[in-house]
């Protein structure tokens, strides 16, 4: 069933047409919410608020835009706003949540590797400036097409692909020694393959 109709069944009163586009939607949410909040606990809460908020603003949704972008611009905004309202409070986000491999944990070269490589690229993605880092987020990470970011971000599509190309700029730059001689499409692909 397309998300149009649910919406209009959950406008004509019935409460469980809106199961279904949250089953459909929350993990989009989330991974907006984790990568804005790095604290799976407060992503989770998040989640739960976005979909409180969406449900009390169906009236305003807009069907000219998918409802996934809806959606996830929702999700974007009060994502930041948890995390200004976090920063005013002196809650720095713990460096050491960061995960660490022992020295004696058994697990094979390969994995640890991977998990060396995953680390870099998350800092990198972290390390850049926020309308940067939510241009690879929503592009790399949440697959959002030019247009859906369009519509999360209220940005014309020039605004969205300069930013998105100048962050992967950023990231080249500042991977260029772990990935000797990567280009954009090996860092692009880098950043996707680990979720950051």
């Amino acid at each position: 069933m397309d998300d149009l109709v649910r919406i209009r069944r959950c406008l004509a009163g019935e409460k469980e047409a809106f199961e279904p586009l949250v089953s459909k939607y929350k993990n989009l949410v989330y991974g907006i919410a984790l990568n804005i909040l790095h604290n799976r606990d407060e992503a989770a809460d998040a989640t739960q608020e976005v979909f409180l908020k969406a449900w009390a603003n169906l009236g305003r949704y807009n069907p000219e835009y998918s409802f996934k972008a809806w959606i996830a611009r929702i999700a974007v905004n009060h994502s930041i706003n948890v995390s200004q309202k976090n920063r005013r409070s002196a809650a720095a986000w713990d460096e050491d949540a960061v995960f660490r491999i022992p020295a004696n944990s058994g697990l094979p070269e390969e994995e640890l590797l991977y998990r060396e490589e995953q680390d870099r690229v998350k800092q990198a993605v972290e390390s850049l400036p926020e309308m940067y880092r939510l241009m690879v987020i929503l592009f790399h990470q949440q697959s959002l097409s030019y247009d859906e970011i369009c519509q999360v971000t209220d940005y014309p599509l020039s605004i969205v692909k300069n930013r998105l190309y100048r962050a992967r700029k950023m990231l080249c730059e500042r991977l260029r020694g772990y990935y000797e001689g990567a280009g954009e499409e090996e860092t692009s692909w880098a950043v996707k393959k680990h979720g950051s």
